[in-house]
């Protein structure tokens, strides 16, 4: 029969491997934690760009793009800011299947939207269900930083006062301002990396 202390040992032992083997999986982005990323912040703040690029920086993933899910209806289709709920809240329910699928089959999720803080609660639900965290990060810019980037854009591509707008809504709507994230002296790669090691962008039980 084994001695109690080289069964102690062993485990020890076989504890360190796994330990070791979870800050290799890390280092190689196989797997950071068991969490869903939304990107949200003004139109023109360079969503799009941080969540392909945090995207990319896993093995397995996906980035939903929310303007792609909302804009899938044709038929009656109202602006976000005119609807009475009930498209958002389809939105929703078609934000969360998809992340459900991919989750299902080990794809680290990336969500990319304007999403206010007051619009997590039913994704937080659904995520809490399933044990996975969200990781929700508020892209902001100064104003001056925002116009800059937007006259650098195609004229197409331009938001104009619309981003203005909606950074001073972000910053009047959202209460928790830990979620904010200012973009002014970072790159893109910095940006990645304070999003992914940083507790600060956690939600905690709605």
């Amino acid at each position: 029969m084994r001695s109690i202390q080289k069964i102690l040992s062993e485990s020890h032992k076989w504890a360190e491997s796994y330990r070791k083997l979870e800050i290799f999986q890390v280092c190689r982005g196989i797997r950071l934690e068991n969490c869903v990323y939304i990107i949200s912040g003004p139109p023109g703040v360079g969503k799009s760009t941080v969540s392909k690029e945090l995207a990319y920086s896993f093995d397995k993933s996906a980035v939903i793009e929310g303007d792609m899910i909302y804009l899938m209806i044709k038929g009656g289709l109202v602006a976000p800011w005119e609807d009475d709920g009930f498209y958002m809240d389809l939105f929703w329910d078609n934000i969360i299947s998809l992340t459900n699928n991919f989750l299902d089959r080990g794809v680290t999720v990336v969500i990319e939207y304007v999403i206010f803080e007051d619009q997590l609660k039913k994704i937080a639900a659904f995520l809490k269900e399933k044990r996975i965290k969200l990781k929700y990060c508020v892209l902001i810019a100064e104003e001056e930083t925002l116009k800059d980037r937007d006259s650098s854009r195609k004229e197409i591509e331009r938001t104009g006062d619309l981003s203005i707008q909606a950074r001073n809504e972000f910053l009047a709507k959202n209460s928790e301002k830990h979620h904010f994230l200012f973009t002014d002296d970072l790159d893109v790669k910095e940006t990645v990396n304070i999003i992914k090691t940083s507790n600060q962008f956690l939600i905690s039980e709605q």
